[in-house]
């Protein structure tokens, strides 16, 4: 039996009242009752971020104080700095490149276990899974790094996607998925790369991910209809 799942909704746009308008949409899908909102997480995409800083991050959790807030920094070094900023302005996550020096994804996980934090590890561009996979879990193993508050995320990007069909893409990971789940059981995988519904339900079927990363399908039309699209 297919395990409960949460959506996690990325705000990848770079007009403010857009992404808040969005992250109201998510709000009042948990708030409705409809959701639990446990099952849902806002993101604060990295264009979203790049363009109105970091002070975009307390204005959705304003517009949806409900839900886990994910800031997808995409941290690539300065992980001490840039992960504490991040949680200083209210984020309950934050994303670190799995291809950054492993001394970056070292500083991320320990300021995120100084504040009770949670730390997405994106493996976005990697070709060598499975090293990089041992990397992080070493570190998480070394440090004594909560399992339950780190999400390994499988991301096919938006520049992929013209050279990489999402079938290719998600079998491809498959073996690493359950590489990651022998070792660290408790942690969480997440996939993210065009997924629409029908495409959800196609995956659940090879990984059964903790996470289902959703951008443009819902932000391009937001409403409480196209989040429920992706739960049965």
């Amino acid at each position: 039996m297919a395990k409960p799942y949460s959506l996690q909704i990325a705000i990848d746009v770079t007009d403010e009242a857009q992404a808040l308008k969005i992250a109201s949409t998510v709000n009042s899908a948990c708030r409705s009752g409809a959701l639990s909102c446990e099952r849902l997480i806002v993101e604060a995409g990295t264009p979203l971020v790049k363009l109105f800083g970091l002070s975009i991050l307390p204005k959705l959790k304003l517009s949806s104080p409900g839900t886990h807030l994910m800031a997808d920094l995409k941290i690539a070094d300065v992980g001490r700095l840039e992960a504490s900023l991040a949680f200083d302005f209210f984020a309950d996550s934050v994303s670190v490149l799995a291809m950054a020096p492993r001394s970056t994804i070292r500083s991320v996980l320990e300021v995120a276990m100084e504040r009770s934090k949670s730390v997405v590890v994106d493996f976005i561009g990697v070709t060598d899974l499975k090293a990089r996979a041992d990397v992080v879990t070493s570190l998480v193993r070394n440090l004594s790094f909560p399992e339950d508050k780190l999400v390994f995320e499988f991301h096919r990007g938006i520049d992929e996607e013209r050279g990489r069909s999402a079938e290719e893409f998600f079998k491809d990971i498959v073996g690493v998925v359950e590489y990651i789940r022998g070792i660290l059981p408790a942690s969480k995988v997440a996939v993210a790369g065009g997924l629409t519904p029908q495409l959800v339900r196609e995956v659940r079927a090879l990984i059964d991910a903790d996470i289902y990363v959703v951008g443009r399908y819902i932000t391009s039309n937001p409403s409480l209809e196209r989040i429920l699209e992706f739960f049965d």
